[in-house]
């Protein structure tokens, strides 16, 4: 008797408002994601093919912030015809660094470049949640590729993706990192969900939530420490590098 099928799960690889920085991981992924492949149906990604068909789709992986109204139609369509939406890097789950930007600051950027008389259809840049529900989100600037393979594979195999039940302090601890808040320094990695591998704090720098906010992150104690060794603007600045579209962004910093 011939082996049944298997019916290979249809995705979809989509980007909107960014610099395709994780689409590049994900192409770097060289034979893993060849054999990712194997045993799915890429039915759209402009990167990776000719030609696109519109249809259902089991995984819509979206990278980028919708800016202007066709992308924000486009992501509403998305949804609509996908099982699932997965928010691939900060820009997608977080509104990233586009979202530094405000209104006025935007419309003086434009009339400075582009002139007066430029009229811009972008908008806010926002998270993906902004505007639908989205079912898992795979953080970074860009992303990490192990991290990237793990949930790939996992969503293949029918699997329910889980997040890292850790912060970036467990990662800093792996890499043989000093503590930079014991050391009197700035970081948010007490309140950032981990699964990075501390790549800033290796390098020096502090840890600016590209992984988002850790699930019951205690952002007051993280404050109280940062209130010694910096103003609050300065801190307001440290979050809105990446958390400036979060909800804790507005509540503890809307007015600075």
């Amino acid at each position: 008797m011939p082996k049944k099928a298997i019916k290979k799960l249809k995705i979809g690889i989509f980007d909107f408002t960014d610099c395709e920085g994780c689409e590049v991981v994900l192409v770097s992924l060289g034979q893993k994601i060849v054999d990712f492949l194997k045993d799915v149906d890429i039915v759209d990604w402009r990167l990776g093919q000719k030609m696109a068909r519109y249809e259902n789709l089991d995984a819509a992986f979206i990278e980028g912030s919708p800016i202007t109204q066709d992308e924000i139609d486009q992501l509403k369509d998305l949804r609509s015809r996908s099982k699932l939406i997965v928010a691939v890097g900060a820009c997608a789950a977080l509104g990233g660094i586009p979202a530094i930007v405000t209104k006025a600051e935007r419309q003086k950027m434009y009339d400075a470049i582009y002139g007066t008389g430029y009229k811009p259809r972008g908008i806010d840049s926002l998270p993906l949640t902004a505007y639908v529900k989205v079912d898992f989100f795979i953080h970074g600037c860009p992303v990490d590729a192990d991290e990237l393979s793990r949930i790939l594979h996992e969503i293949k195999g029918g699997k329910t993706p889980q997040y890292r039940g850790y912060s970036v302090c467990y990662d800093c601890k792996e890499q043989g990192n000093p503590c930079r808040l014991i050391e009197g320094k700035t970081c948010l990695g007490p309140i950032t969900q981990g699964g990075c591998k501390a790549v800033c704090v290796s390098g020096g720098l502090p840890c600016f939530g590209c992984f988002g906010l850790r699930e019951g992150a205690n952002i007051p104690a993280l404050m109280k420490v940062l209130e010694t060794r910096m103003t609050k603007k300065e801190m307001a600045n440290l979050f809105s590098t990446f958390l400036k579209a979060t909800p804790e962004y507005k509540k503890y910093f809307e007015n600075v």
